[in-house]
């Protein structure tokens, strides 16, 4: 009966155990050590550093060109009309795009600017021709190549982007060409196009 009676107890003494046991590792499973947490709170803290960075990137600045040459030229002719143009420049000033064209007639020369986003006519200005001008001849406007396909030329000659454009006579030639200015980071290269043939004329390179 004593033996019965401490075999029992053993037993159950063994079942007790057993239970700690396992409820010790079950706990131990589920509860991160303070290393884990340490690693959660940095994982969790480089996510929201990485987050905040992005959503406070700044976007690039980009100009606009919404006036079409056709529409700077006409707004050059409401300021001086009739008169022969000579060359017109679509440049960066600042952070926009302006046009300039100009133009003249027996006596004068004509310049006005034009903003190329909102057609904003920000210069006029007028002067008499000086005595080595009074042989220019306007530009041939007929049959010559967009920007759009000068600008394509241009980026197959010379890696980069395009970023400004002037159309003019040459008094040599007698030809008309696109200047197309490409930029590669801190390298500059222009490309003389024939407007009329597509023809590439010359490539020059200023780093």
């Amino acid at each position: 009966m004593k033996i019965t009676k401490i075999t029992a107890a053993l037993l159950l003494g063994a079942t007790v155990l057993t239970g700690t046991v396992a409820c010790s590792k079950s706990n131990d499973s589920s509860t991160p050590t303070t290393s884990q947490k340490s690693t959660v709170s940095s994982s969790k803290e480089t996510s929201t550093k990485e987050s905040s960075s992005s959503t406070h990137s700044e976007p690039k600045q980009t100009a606009q060109i919404k006036v079409t040459q056709q529409e700077a030229i006409d707004k050059f002719n409401n300021q001086f009309k009739d008169k022969q143009i000579k060359s017109i420049d679509l440049s960066l000033e600042g952070k926009q795009y302006v046009y300039e064209i100009e133009g003249f007639d027996s006596n004068n020369d004509y310049s006005v600017d034009i903003n190329a986003e909102t057609g904003a006519v920000s210069h006029v200005h007028s002067e008499k021709l000086d005595r080595d001008d009074r042989n220019q001849k306007a530009l041939d406007l007929s049959g010559v190549i967009s920007r759009d396909e000068a600008n394509r030329i241009a980026q197959e000659h010379a890696k980069g982007t395009s970023e400004e454009w002037k159309l003019e006579r040459d008094d040599t030639s007698g030809k008309t060409y696109w200047e197309v200015k490409v930029k590669n980071g801190h390298q500059e290269t222009e490309i003389k196009i024939d407007a009329h043939s597509k023809a590439v004329v010359s490539t020059e390179h200023d780093d």
